[in-house]
């Protein structure tokens, strides 16, 4: 049976295509045999893909690498390396949550409107969750 990818997996995963470099083509399958390290375990294809955040962080990152934004780089110091290699890392780290946050608000702008038809008011939908007895 398969095991299944953990939030602290769906992280490394993530950080795995965050760091991916140019050099070796994105494809899943790819990804899979680079998790084994990371993670401990193959994931499929299909677990991987089922999961929004690595989905996203996925074509986000294939984009970029089929754009060629990721340029090929002159001999640079090391730090300078290191640097630029974080610099690439955030932006695709920054590009994929913005299409997360997107996602966010044309969602939450459906439940806005769904609620102003059921004609609910801001303070039933501001209510807070009921306490949980222990």
């Amino acid at each position: 049976m398969a095991k299944h990818i953990t939030c602290y997996d769906e992280k490394i995963i993530i950080n795995v295509i965050n760091n991916w470099s140019g050099d070796k083509k994105l494809t899943w399958d790819a990804l899979c045999d680079k998790l084994i390290k990371s993670i401990g375990k193959r994931p499929t294809r299909q677990s991987l893909s089922s999961h929004v955040k690595v989905a996203d962080c996925f074509n986000s990152k294939k984009k970029i690498l089929k754009s060629g934004l990721l340029e090929k780089s002159a001999a640079k110091p090391a730090n300078l390396k290191i640097a630029s290699q974080r610099i690439k890392r955030l932006e695709t780290e920054n590009e994929a949550l913005i299409a997360l946050n997107n996602k966010y608000l044309e969602q939450f702008k459906i439940w806005l409107y769904n609620a102003h038809l059921k004609q609910i008011t801001i303070d039933e939908l501001n209510h807070p969750l009921p306490k949980k007895d222990i």
